[in-house]
């Protein structure tokens, strides 16, 4: 089993969205990929401030690399009280707003810092950086300040230290320009620190180079796109969690469209090339000068059970999933997703306490690495059993010949490791040999009788049944049977029994259709016939909700309560803009049973 929860799998934009009323506080957006982004707590501000001037710009994300905590500030500023531009450049708060987060959902009380020179108009776009070489914080912002030489304020860079952003050393002026200069951003690498700020002198962007954070080891360098870039602020750098290739975004605010991103995958080159407006998603509302943070797997799946819409529970791309309860944890057996052809070869195990937040357990099985001797990838579709105190994972896997077939593995615990059995227990040649109707051979999942029995329902194309050995290891031939009744059958059917009635659901139409969705039927017996009742999930076109299927249905031990878990095309939806049905994730909801004794269809 294999556990990388410290990489970094997510970002966090913090952000502010304009001097509307509500406008000036701090808004969190969810991305995977940096470039495409969720609008996180259904567009409203996750932190407020009610002191100082009662609301808040630029906010930026920082974190603490030895405390384990998080920490945000932000300009305390709020145009949309009426006070205007120049109060603010001239008499405007000398304070930064603090929080305070162990995990970027549970935040402090804000505090108030007075950071700013005496005189001082403002302290506006304060930023972050650790500095290794002094152990402590360089924070930075700007402040339009009027010298003894000088005959009107100008905007410079000042900055100030601190270890707890409670106590501050004494500002001191760190950049200045012939112009006002504003909005600083600073990104180490390789020893190196490059610094992006807005300088009023040349109108743009400007790149310097230093080798450490002191204010006299900068040197510019020639970035020449960044330099024709007029009538853009608020610039923010952050390096892709996958690849080494770096994202600048900066603030459009000249055409009042909000971000525009710019990468490089050298940032001593200061080459940059613009996307084009097809290649990156900002959301529905228009971000204004924030700060990105790369995140982990587990703080991504806080964030969204915290903040996101509600239904996805699994960051990243995963499908198929297989939903139980083991003691008083749940867990999810899913389709690793994101390949073309659907060419993954890894399975992953989840557990969750709460059906929210959910921690990855690891790679279980790993088709690639010769964990399974009978298959060489398409790592599809899991379904898993206890019995007897051990785990029977049951899979799908492409043979060497191009066909595929079902498997299982056992492990002592639910997360593995699991050893596969040397040969699969369900093949294309079975069905022929056995007369059973089949396109595929794929997606089992498990059925427990009261009596002990075990079943396992497969099939595409067709959908079929057969009983599990004692051993859950094999099959038992002559109860094999194709199940009849199923309307528009597809892939994916599961069964659960509630008092005297069998419910099936399984999906139709393809996985690459927007329409994929569950059709649901009734049995009085095991084997069917089936008679068909209606779709119980299907797409909302609204919610950016599509291909809503192959589903799998837990009921809470000792309860009539269920849940239902289900892939998705991945959101937003202009991420991937052809082979959707590759890009999916993981979505759950309840089930809810009507008085006529029939599923009730999934509200989406």
């Amino acid at each position: 089993m294999t556990v990388q929860n410290d990489l970094y799998s997510g970002y966090l934009l913090v952000h502010f969205i304009g001097e509307q009323p509500d406008g000036e506080q701090v808004y969190f957006s969810y991305s995977e990929d940096g470039l495409h982004w969720k609008d996180l707590n259904v567009s409203l501000p996750v932190l407020r401030s009610k002191i100082g001037e009662k609301g808040v710009r630029d906010p930026f994300l920082v974190r603490s690399p030895k405390e384990k905590k998080f920490y945000l500030i932000a300009t305390d500023l709020r145009i949309a009280s009426g006070k205007g531009w120049d109060a603010a450049v001239k008499t405007g708060s000398r304070n930064i707003i603090v929080w305070e987060s162990p995990d970027l959902i549970r935040w402090s009380t804000p505090w108030a810092v007075t950071i700013g020179e005496p005189g001082a108009g403002c302290v506006w776009a304060p930023e972050v950086i650790f500095d290794e070489a002094s152990d402590d914080f360089l924070v930075f912002w700007a402040s339009a300040t009027q010298e003894m030489h000088e005959h009107e304020r100008k905007h410079k860079i000042y900055s100030a230290r601190t270890k707890d952003f409670r106590t501050f050393t004494a500002a001191e002026k760190y950049i200045e320009r012939d112009n006002h200069i504003i909005d600083t951003t600073i990104i180490a690498h390789n020893g190196n620190y490059y610094r992006y700020s807005k300088d009023e002198t040349t109108k743009n962007i400007r790149l310097e180079k230093g080798s450490s954070l002191d204010k006299d080891s900068f040197t510019s360098l020639h970035a020449p796109v960044l330099e024709e870039l007029i009538g853009v602020e608020g610039p923010q750098i952050f390096k892709f969690n996958d690849r080494e290739e770096w994202c600048l975004i900066v603030d459009r605010f000249a055409e009042g469209k909000g971000y525009l991103p710019l990468l490089t995958s050298d940032l001593n080159s200061g080459e940059f090339r613009v996307l084009s407006e097809e290649a990156f998603d900002l959301g529905k509302t228009k971000k204004r000068h924030g700060g990105v943070l790369p995140i982990t797997f587990d703080e991504c799946s806080r964030l969204l059970a915290a903040f996101g819409d509600g239904h996805q529970v699994l960051p990243g791309q995963f499908a198929d999933p297989d939903l139980v309860k083991i003691g008083d944890r749940y867990y999810l057996y899913p389709t690793t997703d994101g390949f073309d052809r659907w060419t993954g070869t890894q399975f992953h195990a989840f557990s969750s306490a709460d059906l929210k937040t959910w921690q990855d357990e690891g790679i279980i099985l790993d088709l690639a690495a010769k964990d399974v001797p009978w298959a060489v990838g398409c790592a599809w579709a899991p379904a898993i059993a206890c019995r007897g105190g051990k785990y029977f994972y049951y899979f799908c896997g492409k043979t060497e010949c191009g066909s595929h077939s079902i498997g299982v593995a056992v492990a002592e615990t639910p997360m593995g490791p699991f050893r596969s059995q040397p040969h699969p227990i369900i093949s294309m040649e079975q069905m022929k040999r056995l007369g059973i109707r089949m396109s595929q051979t794929i997606d089992p999942s498990i059925y427990m009788e009261e009596d002990g029995n075990a079943y396992l329902l497969f099939g595409n194309g067709h959908p079929a049944i057969v009983q599990l050995g004692d051993d859950m290891v094999s099959v038992i031939e002559d109860t094999m049977s194709n199940v009849v009744g199923l309307y528009d059958f597809r892939e994916a059917v599961t069964v659960l029994k509630r008092g005297e009635l069998y419910h099936f659901t399984w999906s139709c139409d393809d996985t690459g259709s927007e329409d994929y969705h569950v059709n649901y039927g009734t049995s009085e017996h095991l084997y069917g016939p089936v008679t068909y009742r209606y779709p119980i999930l299907a797409k909302n076109k609204e919610k950016q909700m599509l291909g809503t299927a192959h589903h799998s249905i837990l009921q809470e031990p000792g309860t009539d309560q269920y849940w239902i878990a289900y892939h998705r095309f991945a959101t937003p939806l202009t991420r991937f803009t052809e082979g959707k049905g590759y890009h999916r994730e993981v979505c759950i909801d309840p089930l809810v049973f009507g008085e006529d004794g029939l599923m009730m269809q999934v509200q989406l």
